[in-house]
């Protein structure tokens, strides 16, 4: 991912010296939830809409009310996974992006990123979703690509989905030749299957193991 692709230069940002005023009527514009405050180039924070609405002097410049502004941004080099914690962090739309002199470069807008996220083979690949659920002092991610393609799979994906201190809950996408092999491959390495896959003929055999002893409960 080269993020250079992904910033927007037309610099929407704030003076330190704008009224709330000027910045209300700004926002009006806008439909962030943040914007830069920027000073001779340099990124010096962030204000957000929610904040200076409740600022009842609308003739107060934004020098005079410093607490208004939280500092949050982007480098260059930051990976796609960085971004996207740095906007659920900060409950924001929009991520400044400074160089390393601390200068402005433009702005991320969360929904460019979601944009490049859909083109990862994570996402546009064909390939099948396994929501697997192991011991926390078990579990390892060593374990799951080994048992993937031990069985002549690719991993297309694989992340931490939840954890606790007694359970790991992992997603692994995979381009699978036998998803059933597979699944049967897991089980046999003590994890569990919590989503439905179509395949699965484990599931299926319980499902007729089920339907023919109620039949007999019912004879």
């Amino acid at each position: 991912m080269e993020l250079r692709d992904y910033i927007s230069t037309d610099h929407i940002s704030v003076k330190p010296n704008n009224t709330v005023l000027q910045i209300i009527h700004l926002f009006n514009e806008i439909n962030y939830t943040h914007l830069p405050v920027v000073k001779n180039k340099k990124l010096m924070g962030n204000v957000a809409k929610e904040d200076v609405l409740c600022i009842d002097d609308h003739t107060k410049i934004l020098d005079e009310l410093p607490y208004l502004q939280s500092v949050f941004f982007a480098k260059e080099d930051d990976t796609l996974l960085e971004l996207f914690s740095n906007f659920a962090i900060h409950n924001t739309n929009i991520l400044p992006v400074v160089n390393q002199q601390q200068q402005y470069m433009g702005y991320l807008d969360v929904n460019d990123l979601l944009d490049c996220f859909a083109d990862t083979p994570f996402l546009n690949s064909e390939g099948n979703s396994i929501l697997l659920e192991k011991k926390t002092t078990e579990y390892a991610m060593s374990e799951i690509c080994q048992i993937v393609e031990a069985n002549n799979n690719a991993v297309l994906g694989c992340f931490v989905f939840h954890q606790t201190e007694e359970k790991t809950q992992i997603m692994l996408k995979v381009k699978s030749v036998n998803i059933n092999e597979l699944v049967q491959s897991f089980r046999r390495y003590d994890y569990t299957i919590l989503n439905q896959l179509t395949e699965d003929s484990y599931l299926e055999d319980l499902k007729k193991r089920s339907e023919y002893f109620i039949k007999y409960l019912n004879i």
